[in-house]
């Protein structure tokens, strides 16, 4: 099995929205690889979103502007209280990904206008974050990282 877990590398504050639970869609510029449908492990790169951090802060909805709100910033502030920001490993496992090209469908669920929506389901959080380099792409972790990360980490919905 561990022949078929990639990871993606997603920037703070989203990869912690991930992991909490709050954010199910994760955009994109291109699609899954035909046939791929999960194990995936979500990575939180070393490097901030600066413009979603300043959304946050500022109160602003993350959503792109004109595109609908999921709702205010405040609402995932408050979510998100207590919540560990952390870098350069993997804080989540989404047991089953599917992808589709926007149509307006997940106007309600954290997906930009023109981009691919890659749906994370069956998602679970790490009890504890698995140190690791992330990488471009989807990526195929180390064995003793996917291991790890599939060794019974704790659900968040």
């Amino acid at each position: 099995m561990s022949d078929d877990v990639r990871a993606l590398t997603v920037r703070q504050p989203w990869a912690a929205l991930i992991a909490a639970g709050i954010k199910p869609v994760e955009n994109r510029s291109w699609s899954l690889p035909a046939g791929f449908g999960g194990p995936l492990l979500i990575h939180a790169g070393l490097r901030d979103d600066a413009d979603g951090w300043r959304s946050l802060r500022a109160g602003r909805s993350l959503r792109a502007a004109g595109s609908g709100t999921v709702g205010g910033s405040a609402a995932v502030r408050e979510a998100l209280e207590g919540v560990e920001v952390v870098y350069g490993a993997v804080v989540a496992v989404a047991g089953k990904v599917t992808c589709h090209r926007d149509t307006g469908c997940c106007a309600d669920l954290w997906g930009e206008p023109g981009a691919w929506h890659w749906l994370l389901e069956e998602l679970t959080a790490l009890p504890e974050p698995i140190p690791a380099p992330g990488h471009q792409g989807l990526w195929r972790p180390e064995p003793d990282v996917t291991s790890a990360a599939l060794a019974g980490p704790q659900g968040v919905g």
